[in-house]
């Protein structure tokens, strides 16, 4: 790795920042990729993701970035965006909390990751990613903060969680620059005898709705990952082409703006 990793927090919530080699050589700007569960995803200590990140940026197929772990502080409750019943702890349930996540991301953190850090800031330049519920408040997130998110993640996003389908049918998004990434891999859910066994036909389902709902070829990209299980293995070796995908129109800007 050679970029930077940086241990913050922000509102007593821990933050993961990798900040790229060329960070603060020069007045650049870079785009901003916001990804759940503390970013796990990129995290060298448990995949090699971040190292095939890098190597894609030296080959010019895609922009140096930076990424900003946000850690959870309940996941079934900030990423769930409906109030449900829980599928296998029957004095449990999905908190729905996922519009007050959703803004918080938008309208607290970032703002302060905009302040702090050297991010282009714009709209066309900032994404969000995650992986199983993680994926299901980023596609949440691009219906609630539209102005704020351009390029939305979801690897294996839970799209059986009761309610999303229904929710996203009759939704559209206005903003048509808007990129998103989704993926299953196409063994999930053939195991589980609950909600979880619609995890294909249901992200199928999501993706049908999408593209029915103005968004082009071109900026939108669904992925089945042959013999992928739901395992962190599997979301982790797909992140950095999910990564590339999403940003590979983007690049880093000469801010005029001091960056002291």
């Amino acid at each position: 790795m050679n970029g930077t990793l940086i241990n913050d927090t922000f509102s007593g919530r821990e933050l993961l920042i990798y900040l790229p080699p060329s960070y603060q050589i020069g007045r650049k700007r870079y785009p901003a990729l916001y990804v759940h569960d503390r970013g796990d995803l990129f995290d060298p200590g448990l995949s090699d993701s971040l190292e095939i990140i890098e190597h894609f940026c030296r080959r010019g197929e895609m922009p140096e970035l930076i990424m900003i772990g946000v850690a959870s502080e309940d996941r079934e409750n900030e990423y769930t965006p409906f109030p449900q019943p829980h599928l296998k702890k029957t004095d449990h349930t999905y908190g729905g909390n996922g519009a007050h996540y959703a803004e918080f991301l938008a309208r607290q953190l970032k703002p302060f990751i905009d302040r702090k850090y050297l991010t282009d800031g714009s709209r066309e330049n900032t994404g969000t990613i995650g992986k199983s519920f993680g994926g299901l408040i980023s596609m949440y997130t691009a219906y609630l903060e539209p102005q704020t998110f351009g390029k939305i993640g979801s690897l294996s996003g839970s799209f059986w969680f009761k309610g999303m389908i229904e929710y996203m049918r009759g939704r559209t998004f206005l903003n048509p620059d808007l990129r998103i990434y989704m993926d299953v891999g196409s063994t999930e859910g053939t195991d589980r005898d609950n909600l979880q066994k619609e995890m294909i036909p249901r992200t199928k389902e999501a993706f049908r709705i999408l593209s029915e709902s103005g968004l082009s070829g071109e900026h939108l990209k669904f992925v089945i990952d042959e013999g992928g299980a739901h395992r962190f293995e599997r979301f982790a070796k797909r992140f950095p082409e999910a990564v590339k995908w999403l940003f590979a129109d983007s690049r880093p800007f000469l801010s005029q703006q001091s960056t002291e």
